[in-house]
């Protein structure tokens, strides 16, 4: 199954995960950025060998120039060489359920 339109979704270990839904990065290379579920793909639609569903993310650019600074040192690291925001892929992040966190509305 594949879920593009917006509060179409899944409930994977209690808890319900929807398209256009604010989440947070939890357990991941993406940790502390938020954004937004876009796509949900589940059984034979999925792309990745993962056991759980694959969560289409896209995460909002961090806001101070210090988190910016520490998410380029993280993927430079990672990569083992320098990226800049620019390069870091931000949209179509499959993600995990257990590596994110729903966003109360006041967060």
């Amino acid at each position: 199954m594949i879920c593009t339109r917006a509060g179409e979704g899944v409930i994977t270990e209690g808890i319900a995960l929807a398209v256009g839904q604010r989440i947070i990065a939890t357990d991941s290379d993406y940790a502390g950025l938020k954004g937004y579920i876009t796509e949900i793909r589940t059984g034979a639609d999925k792309e990745t060998e993962n056991e759980t569903n694959d969560i289409y993310c896209c995460f909002d650019i961090p806001e101070s120039k210090e988190e910016i600074k520490l998410l380029e040192e993280h993927f430079s690291d990672l990569f083992q060489e320098k990226k800049t925001i620019d390069e870091i892929s931000l949209d179509l992040v499959i993600m995990a359920p257990e590596e994110l966190r729903r966003l109360g509305e006041n967060e």
